[in-house]
């Protein structure tokens, strides 16, 4: 009992203590939507609006740090003069420098023509003695299937390329949420159960999961569901470990 009568005292400390430090983030273009402020001192996270404008708990001497997908992290330590206007905060741009890459040329494999035919022969040859009735010839021809087979192995066959995988990012997930009629505001948070304040961190934690865009693009909706109900539970179990520690 006394252990609680601490707690609630420290508690109400704090909530007395700490107050609300409003204000905006912008670049050197406009406001930026979407950046995540954390008190790293109090352990209290928040975003800013469409408009850029941020509203967080914080005391003097707490330590912010702005982050944004596209903009460099920036720490501020908050003072009482934080307090008496609003707090305006610019975020760098991230600019692309690619890092100086080596090419070294890669030893070309000699085709080898002869060896190529005997291998695709034997493989036509193995498929004519499985699948025999693929290579019959229609009523009024008389056609060599293997032999022609044989003369094709000749040719110079190009490996085909996988396809290339487009992962959804933060910003593919917002879009989607503010533009579809299923996947929306409300189905996130009364369907998935994810805290209206968690919205935009549950957004980064999809796009670190690798799925596949083309889920989002094609309108999967199912498979895409799916997915974000496993997610939603993993990110929930997260947010509840969190608040134990």
């Amino acid at each position: 009992m006394k252990s609680l009568s601490i707690t609630l005292f420290l508690l109400v400390s704090l909530s007395l203590n700490a107050q609300q430090l409003k204000g905006i983030v912008y670049d050197a273009e406009a406001t930026v939507k979407g950046a995540k402020i954390i008190n790293s001192t109090q352990h209290i996270l928040s975003y800013t609006n469409d408009e850029g404008v941020f509203n967080i708990s914080a005391q003097p001497n707490d330590t912010l740090v702005f982050s944004s997908l596209f903009h460099h992290e920036k720490t501020i330590v908050v003072t009482s003069e934080h307090f008496k206007e609003d707090t305006v905060v610019e975020l760098k741009k991230i600019t692309n420098e690619l890092d100086e890459v080596e090419i070294l040329k890669a030893k070309e494999k000699k085709f080898d023509s002869i060896v190529y035919t005997e291998e695709f022969s034997t493989q036509i040859n193995n498929d004519y003695k499985e699948r025999p009735y693929l290579y019959q010839p229609p009523p009024s021809g008389n056609m060599d299937f293997v032999a022609i087979a044989k003369l094709i192995g000749k040719l110079f066959k190009k490996k085909n390329k996988a396809p290339e995988i487009v992962y959804a990012e933060t910003e593919d997930f917002i879009h989607l949420f503010e533009t579809h009629s299923f996947f929306n505001s409300r189905m996130l948070t009364k369907e998935l159960k994810i805290p209206n304040e968690y919205h935009q961190l549950f957004f980064d934690f999809c796009s670190a999961k690798n799925i596949n865009k083309a889920l989002i693009d094609t309108n999967q909706e199912l498979p895409l569901l799916d997915r974000l109900n496993t997610l939603s539970k993993e990110f929930n179990l997260m947010l509840k470990e969190q608040q134990q520690d």
